[in-house]
């Protein structure tokens, strides 16, 4: 019992102090004020969101039209060198294989021979020939200068059978000769004359192929000039039996050459890329060359090396577009007409000191053009267009088209 009643006590003075508390903390809630968080933040957001943002919109498409406008890119570029196919002049066996797939050459050095048996021969004969033709020149004008001797003693001989003819004639008509001795000498006289006559067209005919100079020099002899004319065809052919590169590069399809090979005068045996001087082709849209113009800097990246960079210039801009110097021009006066943004080919050179060894023909590269030309904010509102066609070259009508297309 007196357990029961103590436990009681404890109870009922326990139950006072539980139900004083939540009155106390009651009472003492209403000093802690919370803040008005969510109407604050509701305001610094419509902040951020209709003036900050709107600004940083107008700033960032401010800076994107004042700077995007002065380069011009593009990456349908290639990368091109001089390309160089090896043909031979001459047809021909191969008898030596003198370079190697991927060898670098020089100017000059020897590629492959082609047999030359048969060329070394026609030299021969080239050469033989010419050396008769010297002998019938020496001959022809040593039969001139005979036939002149010859005319001449026919000359001084006529003279003196006339001579004896007019004596005859005289002694005739004084009955103190005969007319069988003066037949004679007429007779003699005749055959003088026939003979003078005979010389001088064999002289003729001698001067002719001198062209009338007897004292023609052997340079000018026709035959002469023809056998040297083939001489030096033979040794030509002879020396073109050996193909020599024609500039400095790297061989390649070299494997299609085998020894024996039979080649024909013009057939493509394989081919020589240079690796000095290269430059790109860029392809840029029609619309986007506004601005570009010859020597301006650019710009070139390739996909090989993408962290590397080279300069050049633009060295020439094509005068039509590709597609007017393809193969199938396009016909755009027929019914079913789309219209397509074209493409002008832009030659692109390295300038000087550039490093470009690690460059290969067709390479896909990228290009910035810088034209130079910076926008204004009057062009953006449309100032500038007002302004140019007022105070602009030519009053008007183009710096207007410029800087709407430019837009």
């Amino acid at each position: 019992m007196t357990d029961v009643t103590e436990s009681a006590e404890k109870g009922a003075a326990t139950e006072p102090a539980s139900a004083g508390a939540p009155a106390a903390a009651a009472a003492a809630a209403p000093a802690v004020q919370a803040p008005p968080a969510p109407a604050r933040t509701r305001r610094g957001l419509r902040f951020v969101l209709f003036i900050v943002v709107p600004l940083l919109a107008v700033a960032g498409g401010g800076y994107a039209y004042l700077h995007g406008g002065r380069f011009v890119s593009t990456d349908n570029a290639y990368v091109g060198a001089q390309k160089v196919l090896i043909t031979p002049e001459i047809s021909g066996k191969v008898s030596k294989i003198l370079v190697q797939e991927g060898q670098r050459l020089s100017p000059g050095d020897e590629l492959l021979e082609i047999d030359q048996t048969s060329y070394r021969i026609a030299v021969d004969s080239a050469q033989a020939h010419l050396a008769k033709v010297a002998t019938d020149f020496a001959t022809l004008k040593a039969n001139v200068k005979s036939l002149e001797s010859q005319l001449q003693l026919a000359r001084q001989t006529l003279t003196l059978r006339q001579a004896d003819l007019q004596r005859k004639t005289d002694l005739l008509a004084s009955r103190a000769g005969s007319r069988a001795e003066l037949e004679s000498s007429e007779i003699s006289v005749a055959a003088a004359r026939a003979q003078i006559e005979q010389l001088e067209q064999q002289r003729a005919a001698q001067l002719a192929q001198l062209r009338g100079d007897p004292d023609m020099a052997i340079e000018a002899f026709a035959p002469w000039m023809e056998a040297k004319a083939a001489l030096d065809k033979a040794q030509r052919d002879l020396s073109q039996t050996v193909l020599r590169a024609p500039i400095s590069g790297v061989a390649t399809q070299v494997s299609s050459i085998q020894m024996g090979r039979y080649l024909d005068a013009g057939t493509a045996v394989f081919s020589i890329v240079s690796d000095d001087q290269p430059w790109v082709d860029a392809n840029p849209k029609e619309t986007d060359l506004t601005y570009v113009q010859h020597g301006q800097g650019v710009s070139i990246t390739v996909d090989a090396y993408p962290d590397r960079v080279w300069r050049g210039h633009v060295s020439a801009i094509s005068p039509g577009t590709g597609a007017q110097f393809a193969i199938l021009p396009p016909q755009n006066a027929s019914g079913n007409w789309v219209k397509v943004v074209q493409r002008v080919p832009v030659r692109i050179e390295f300038d000087p000191g550039e490093d470009t060894r690690e460059l290969r023909a067709g390479m896909s590269a990228n290009v910035d053009i810088d034209t130079g030309r910076q926008r204004t904010l009057a062009g953006l509102f449309g100032l500038g267009k007002a302004v140019a066609a007022i105070t602009g070259p030519g009053a008007g009508p183009e710096p207007a088209a410029k800087e709407a297309s430019a837009r």
